[in-house]
């Protein structure tokens, strides 16, 4: 009984955008967009060491 209601507001919380389930794992949206954040941070970074070092084909490999 516990079980088919937790799936059940389980199920709803995603469908309400409150939950997102990424490879089996239930994540909140906020948690997806900060880790999407620290990634284009990162990506910038290289894109400043790629320049920093006349690196042109690690430039172009992280513009693309």
């Amino acid at each position: 009984m516990f079980d088919s209601i937790l799936k059940a507001a389980i199920a709803l919380a995603i469908q309400e955008g409150l939950l997102v389930e990424e490879d089996g794992v239930l994540l909140s949206p906020n948690t997806i967009s900060l880790v999407n954040e620290i990634e284009e941070m990162n990506r910038q970074h290289l894109i400043d060491m790629a320049l920093a070092n006349n690196d042109r084909e690690l430039f172009i490999q992280l513009t693309n």
